[in-house]
């Protein structure tokens, strides 16, 4: 199996981590991903933190949960396929 490329480390267009979304990373590869992103969004509202200081704090914050939640989403289809949890199907959910 080839790997995917690296996960974006900084921050990317959304077309470059589209890109990297569609590359197929690994598990441990999102769950990277996901903590990097998180640790990204706590940084814009870290007082002190030079990111605190940014006028565009509202529209990163915006980007970095729109690409956590695609994160999630991949994550949700990988457990999916290996059989850990019944799938993503919202109406399962509800029956």
């Amino acid at each position: 199996m080839l790997r995917s490329a690296p996960c974006p480390t900084s921050p990317t267009s959304p077309a470059e981590f589209t890109t990297w979304l569609a590359s197929d990373p690994t598990e441990d590869e999102l769950r990277e991903a996901y903590v990097i992103l998180e640790t990204r969004r706590a940084q814009l509202w870290t007082p002190g933190h030079d990111d605190s200081f940014r006028r565009d704090r509202y529209e990163r914050d915006a980007e970095y949960v729109t690409q956590l939640v695609r994160v999630k989403w991949a994550l949700s289809r990988r457990w999916a396929e290996s059989g850990q949890f019944a799938g993503l199907d919202p109406r399962a959910a509800l029956a």
